[in-house]
């Protein structure tokens, strides 16, 4: 039975104990009475034990709790906490995320009072780290990008898009995946003073190789719902190679161009990202069998 007094913050994680309670700290810095409301912790298979973390948490954020699941990614963490929850509202963080002091309230006041909406996202604002071509982070200051580091539903909204797909099992597209669902259900706003803050991270080969596996949950998107990556990006009546161009050309030719602008100000840094984009191309050629081949999974129901 839903309880339409209460909002449910759900934040899936997996170790990053130190992360994770910045996180938690943030939502008891919070301007807002948490009554009515709890935070559920999902932890997707760690290896790390976060219950010390959870319990330092407790008497400050007294409807906290902590679900656990074997490991099968933050789409099926996410999933575990909107089962587990009744709550009218969910509201959906990443655990290396820091809300600024009054998120939660504006985030659900402004989705309660517009009764069209199926979702409102937050700003997302990085930090740390410089704003050159070695560091990477998620953005967001004029919405449509739908990541889930900030965005709530109402519970009705993600039953009927049948939550989040839990073939994608990595922290890629299953977001925008479902709210390429969720909009066909209406509009989800932006609450730009809504804001969170996100780290950035520096680019490396391990991480770039690792990227390789994300375009096969581009391409899925791609096919399922015609555009690339966001919504407004329309990929045409060849998705696939879209794709796959963008996977070869379009995105190593963009961090390259990004890389040059930067040589007067950090040579060093600016030829470096140079040979990253190089090595992105490697990487999309990698990606070109899954690209071109892997088959669509059909859609399930996972709620």
């Amino acid at each position: 039975m839903v309880n339409d007094s209460t909002v449910s913050v759900i934040v899936p994680v997996r170790n990053r104990s130190d992360l994770l309670r910045n996180c938690l700290q943030a939502l008891v810095d919070q301007e807002w009475s948490f009554d009515f409301s709890e935070v559920l912790v999902c932890d997707d298979g760690s290896t790390e034990n976060l219950r010390p973390t959870i319990e330092e948490f407790k008497g400050q954020l007294p409807n906290l709790r902590l679900l656990c699941q074997a490991p099968k990614g933050p789409a099926a963490a996410r999933n575990l906490g909107i089962l587990s929850s009744d709550a009218s509202i969910l509201v959906f963080l990443d655990s290396d995320v820091v809300c600024s002091p009054g998120f939660l309230k504006l985030i659900t006041e402004t989705l309660k009072s517009h009764s069209d909406w199926v979702g409102a996202e937050g700003s997302i604002k990085p930090i740390e780290g410089t704003a050159g071509p070695l560091w990477d982070a998620p953005a967001c200051d004029r919405g449509e990008c739908y990541h889930t580091a900030a965005i709530a539903y109402p519970r009705k909204a993600l039953v009927q898009a049948g939550g989040f797909d839990q073939a994608f099992p990595f922290p890629a597209c299953e977001d925008v995946e479902l709210a390429a669902r969720v909009l066909n259900q209406g509009p989800i706003g932006f609450v730009y003073e809504a804001a969170v803050l996100h780290p950035r991270r520096p680019v490396t080969l391990r991480s770039r190789l690792l990227g390789r596996k994300h375009w096969k949950y581009v391409m899925i998107v791609a096919k399922r719902y015609g555009f690339l990556a966001f919504p407004g990006r329309r990929v045409g009546r060849f998705p696939r190679l879209m794709v796959a161009l963008a996977a070869v050309i379009n995105l190593p030719g963009g961090r390259f161009l990004l890389a040059c602008k930067h040589i007067g100000q950090n040579p060093r840094e600016a030829v470096l990202a140079c040979l990253y984009a190089a090595f992105d191309v490697l990487c999309g050629l990698l990606a070109l069998p899954e690209i071109l081949f892997a088959p669509v999974p059909p859609r399930r129901n996972y709620l």
